[in-house]
């Protein structure tokens, strides 16, 4: 899981998980309290939208930073960024990255050195077929050929059973580099993964002697340049003198002997690669050791692909599930997917508005016991909501018995006036289909009365840092509201800007203009039959 550390002014340092939804704030009901006399109650809000985490400043009277620039709306958090809230310094940590890939990062150290185009002693290329096929077994020519091809099958079968199940990255990489050291010679090894800026990071380090926590060592930028640009695996059998590394600081400095670099490549994707090297003596590496490790690679870089996906349907299902006790389940899906921001505040938009109750519930609900009434609720809630979702409405909210939907709103539709309308009508059909199964089994109909109206709202989450809901406000929501009430059993009644709206394809009846609370004139209606 992403976790935040927080660092007090005074360097009290406290870990933080990450949730979907994180409120960042000096007031004890913030997600992260932040005891900071600068910091505001409700200072910044972090999400996990489209597979990572973002941050927004809430209006806060001293801003919020990130790498010591002050941020003017939402920005996306890398591994390691560190943010500013007055006095307090927060550290954002990745959420596949635990304490071991810190430890690698720690432990490793990638040095710049000169690039020479002479040639190495040996290079795979990523494509090269021999590395992942197999010639029929007539076509063997020798023992030595049949038995290399025995030897990447035997290290492709135990690196499926032995990796094949991991699905936590750090352990994954450990278990990769185990895995390895059991068929090469090597005595350190490291696994660097691709960050978001393409750059290589170390995850997970082992030393043949002393587990993976013995001692600091560094890495050529030159080796794995030659793997990261060509996409090639390198065998060096002395890299002290290999004309191809001549001149390499790292290199010579640490005498290394023998090094290996491999690509972790998935479907022409490069994730990372795989660094093992020997200070033993010349030439321990051979090329043969070279293509296992590359068939090895292969198979681990499926592995590597795997677990992220994992990580992150996991990390999505987490959003979702915390994302759907606030919001419908089409505003769920775009929040996840990015296409909208959960943050504080509206905007303008031009929307349609439906409320609907049932006619009589005081009365019915003094009559029906307590569990039938809500059994009954259900059941119509469950009826009325399908349809909204079937015209691409959203669910607003519930009021006791009464329904709010909206059209236009959170996603723009040029023909919401249309579609409210359509809903209205299939929820009257479907409720009189729901109430003849009720009058069949001797139990009252249900009966229901509908407003709709159209026009600016404002729209947007509102309400609280701990609990925000998505809802439109306005006069034109009011109007709605009060039409609902206006409305007889059965009856759908809307307002001049829907009639407008739909021209000559609405079909209706016209109504007694209406005295309604805030409006200086009486307001026309029309009642609601059909629409071509």
């Amino acid at each position: 899981m992403a976790k935040l550390v927080v660092i007090s002014p005074d360097g009290v340092q406290k870990d933080t998980l990450l949730r979907a939804i994180n409120t960042l704030g000096r007031h004890p009901d913030q997600h992260v309290q932040i005891l900071d006399r600068v910091v505001s109650k409700e200072h910044a809000l972090i999400t996990f939208v489209d597979g990572g985490y973002w941050l927004q400043d809430m209006g806060s009277r001293n801003g919020t930073y990130v790498n010591a620039e002050r941020i003017p709306g939402r920005t996306r958090l890398n591994d390691g960024d560190t943010i500013t809230l007055g006095s307090t310094r927060c550290i954002f940590v990745e959420g596949d990255r635990g304490p071991v890939g810190q430890a690698a990062a720690k432990q490793v150290t990638i040095n710049p050195a000169f690039n020479h185009e002479t040639a190495i002693r040996a290079r795979l290329q990523g494509d090269d077929r021999r590395n992942r096929e197999f010639v029929p077994e007539a076509m063997i020519p020798d023992v030595a050929n049949l038995r290399a091809d025995y030897e990447k099958l035997r290290v492709a079968f135990e690196t499926n059973q032995d990796i094949g199940s991991v699905l936590d990255i750090e352990q994954l990489l450990q278990r990769i580099l185990d895995k390895a050291f059991e068929f090469t010679t090597a005595d350190r090894g490291v696994i660097l993964l691709l960050n978001e800026r393409g750059a290589p990071e170390p995850r997970a380090v082992k030393h043949r002697k002393g587990g993976s926590e013995q001692g600091q060592f560094e890495l050529s930028q030159t080796i794995l340049n030659e793997v990261m640009n060509e996409h090639h695996a390198v065998l060096s059998s002395d890299a002290t003198i290999d004309s191809r590394f001549g001149g390499s600081h790292s290199i010579i400095l640490q005498g290394i002997r023998s090094t290996m670099c491999v690509p972790l490549l998935f479907r022409d994707e490069l994730l990372g690669m795989i660094h093992l090297d020997t200070q033993i003596a010349t030439g321990v590496f051979t090329e043969k050791d070279l293509q296992i490790l590359s068939v090895f690679a292969n198979q681990a870089a499926v592995q590597v692909a795997n677990a992220r996906l994992a990580k992150r349907a996991e990390m999505e299902a987490i959003a979702r599930n915390n994302l759907s006790r606030l919001l419908s389940p089409n505003l769920v899906e775009q929040v996840v997917k990015g296409d909208l921001a959960m943050e504080k505040g509206g905007e303008l938009r031009q929307a349609t508005v439906l409320f609907s109750d049932i006619r009589g519930f005081t009365s019915m609900s003094e009559r029906l016991a307590p569990q039938k009434l809500v059994s009954m609720l259900n059941e119509y809630f469950e009826i009325m909501v399908d349809i909204i979702f079937q015209h691409d409405g959203t669910l607003d909210k519930f009021v006791g018995d009464e329904i709010m939907a909206v059209w236009g709103a959170p996603v723009h539709q040029t023909d919401h006036t249309a579609r409210a309308v359509r809903a209205a009508l299939d929820m009257m059909k479907a409720l009189a289909d729901f109430n003849r199964f009720r009058v069949a089994n001797g139990e009252d109909p249900i009966h229901v009365g509908c407003g709709i109206n159209s026009g600016e709202v404002v729209a947007g989450y509102m309400g609280s840092t701990r609990t925000l809901s998505y809802t439109v406000i306005g006069d034109t929501v009011n109007t709605a509201a009060r039409l609902c009430s206006a409305a007889g059993a059965a009856e759908i009644l809307v307002t001049d800007p829907v009639y407008f709206a739909l021209a000559d394809r609405l079909q209706y009846e016209e109504r007694p203009p209406k005295e309604m609370k805030g409006k200086s004139r009486p307001v026309p209606l029309y009642r609601v039959t059909g629409l071509l």
